[in-house]
């Protein structure tokens, strides 16, 4: 759609539609479909004025509460947004994985290492992201500084699943609306609106879906780990992980399993059923962590160094056990492991053997990554 063909009335439509939030009124399915798929458009051709937009629809969103029915149609028009429609046939489950954002401190990327780490111990995995938003480093800001090519096409990521197990992909070349929305974090008031987005993490955290994947550990700040697992059973999932983890005195909150307190997760079943349950470093055998260990660093280039000594076993850190808790975690949702525990203990063996750094230096490789740069951080 281009922007000449982005009418008048279809704007006055969505004025309408933010209006109904406003008032506290729940959206249809449909409703909810029809003006997320035209805030896409407007995203995609960066029309003007969709700063405002963007961030009334979701301050009503956010202030009433998301509905189901909201959810659902946002999701439905997520997915037809999508320009490349990827589906690897696999008689293993294929596990993702992703935080929301949110944290109240800037900690390092956890998933992204936990997903490589799990591939290097056996499970089949696959990571989407983007540059950063909320946080220091994003996703693809990190694996791009560590020499992988995350802008492959179709056939080459493919291939990175055959050969190795594992793909790391930009949302953006999935989604049009992904780098157009990205760099809605170079607004004047952006850190005033970041609040009112709670909405647009779950939509995110439930809807966001490259590689059409069943199974996936969704990590969020926010205590809606329930509504998140029921928003993923909505969108498709047979299994997922969604924890809220916390510091010392709870004060602290990170979209991960934590390691410097307690965690809360909610477990989407296969069965269907979602069960809510709390866990703690010392039931995996880990000692309480640092919170300033787990600090982000101050920019792209640091923070894989700090991944890399991850993944090579150099660091003993805290930042080494809230990675591989993590990983633990998608072994289990892999079938890889019976439980967090042992994937913990599986992780452990991958890293100090050498297989975490091997694989990613592998991924590098077939994703027609950038060696040098890969090479440079070991």
């Amino acid at each position: 759609m281009s922007p000449e063909s982005i009418t008048k009335k279809e704007i006055s439509s969505l004025r309408l539609t933010i209006s109904k939030l406003i008032q506290g009124k729940d959206l249809s399915s449909e409703e909810a479909k029809e003006s997320m798929s035209l805030i896409f458009d407007c995203l995609k051709n960066e029309i003007d004025g969709i700063d405002i937009i963007l961030s009334t629809f979701f301050f009503g969103l956010t202030s009433k509460g998301l509905s189901m029915e909201e959810l659902s149609g946002i999701a439905s028009a997520m997915e037809e947004s999508k320009e490349i429609r990827f589906n690897y046939k696999s008689k293993k489950p294929i596990i993702t994985g992703g935080g929301t954002g949110g944290d109240n401190i800037p900690t390092i990327n956890v998933t992204t290492p936990a997903i490589l780490i799990a591939a290097s111990a056996g499970a089949l995995t696959v990571k989407s992201g983007a540059k950063a938003f909320s946080s220091t480093t994003g996703a693809i800001d990190l694996v791009t500084s560590m020499g992988i090519n995350a802008y492959a096409d179709p056939k080459t990521i493919k291939k990175c699943l055959d050969d190795v197990g594992t793909a790391v992909w930009a949302s953006s070349v999935v989604y049009p609306w992904m780098d157009p929305l990205i760099r809605f974090r170079n607004h004047p008031s952006f850190s005033a609106i970041v609040p009112i987005f709670s909405s647009l993490r779950l939509v995110i955290a439930t809807s966001l879906n490259p590689f059409s994947v069943k199974r996936q550990i969704r990590g969020t700040a926010m205590m809606d780990t329930e509504l998140i697992a029921k928003g993923l059973y909505e969108t498709g999932h047979e299994r997922a992980l969604v924890p809220i983890g916390y510091g010392p005195n709870n004060e602290i909150k990170i979209d991960e399993i934590s390691t410097i307190g307690k965690t809360v997760i909610s477990e989407l079943k296969q069965s269907s059923e979602i069960e809510t349950y709390e866990v703690h470093p010392r039931d995996f055998g880990i000692r309480i962590g640092v919170a300033n260990e787990i600090r982000s660093a101050e920019n792209h280039n640091e923070n894989a160094k700090i991944t890399t000594r991850i993944l090579s076993g150099q660091d003993r850190s805290s930042r080494r056990d809230l990675v591989l808790v993590n990983a633990g975690a998608i072994l289990y949702l892999a079938d890889s492991a019976k439980d967090i525990k042992e994937g913990y203990e599986m992780a452990i063996e991958s890293v100090d053997s050498g297989g975490a750094l091997k694989k990613v230096e592998d991924l590098v490789k077939v994703s027609n990554g950038n060696l040098k740069a890969f090479s440079s951080l070991i």
